[in-house]
């Protein structure tokens, strides 16, 4: 379940997120739009100071565990996550000429194409073993039966599981939890 009540969490450092595509659209199955969404996760914790623990990026949604080393800011960073990565996957799917495009045409007051649903689920981690459910959690997402996108968790390379491994290449700069949480 979501905070929906951000404030009262505004002195928290770590959270899982997940946001999802609009109508849980497969948006994000091209390498091109994962690229996208790794690149912006970079992007977001440069400029909001936050230390990536794990994540992964499936074909209509994304899970990822940030942590605040500084002040937490999580509105914001999802904000402008969500938003420059709208800007690029339209561009994309334009580009593509992809029958996606007509999927997310919303033309309303406020956007012409919609990509994300409007609000993200997070949950604050406040110990290492609730971290250490989630990040299972993430490696194991592209194993589900319904996915079905891997046949282990490091074969995916979307995803931190490889990381966990002592691989350091990594399209998502990452740091380990353990470095965190001892």
């Amino acid at each position: 379940m979501g905070l929906r009540n951000r404030n009262l969490f505004l002195d928290k450092k770590c959270f899982f997120v997940t946001t999802s595509c609009y109508k849980h659209l497969k948006l994000l199955e091209v390498d091109s739009c994962k690229l996208i969404i790794a690149n912006s996760l970079n992007f977001i914790a440069l400029k909001y100071k936050i230390s990536i623990l794990g994540y992964v990026i499936m074909p209509n949604h994304l899970h990822i565990l940030l942590y605040f080393t500084d002040e937490n800011k999580l509105s914001d960073s999802m904000r402008d996550l969500k938003k420059f990565c709208a800007f690029e996957i339209r561009k994309y799917l334009e580009s593509v000429q992809s029958s996606l495009l007509h999927l997310v045409r919303v033309e309303n007051d406020k956007q012409i194409f919609k990509v994300w649903e409007d609000r993200f689920d997070d949950v604050w981690i406040g110990n290492k073993e609730l971290l250490e459910i989630k990040l299972e959690y993430i490696h194991q997402n592209p194993l589900q039966s319904h996915w079905n996108l891997s046949q282990c968790p490091e074969d995916y390379k979307y995803s931190s599981a490889l990381f966990y491994l002592g691989s350091s290449e990594n399209i998502v700069r990452l740091t380990d939890y353990r470095d965190i949480f001892d």
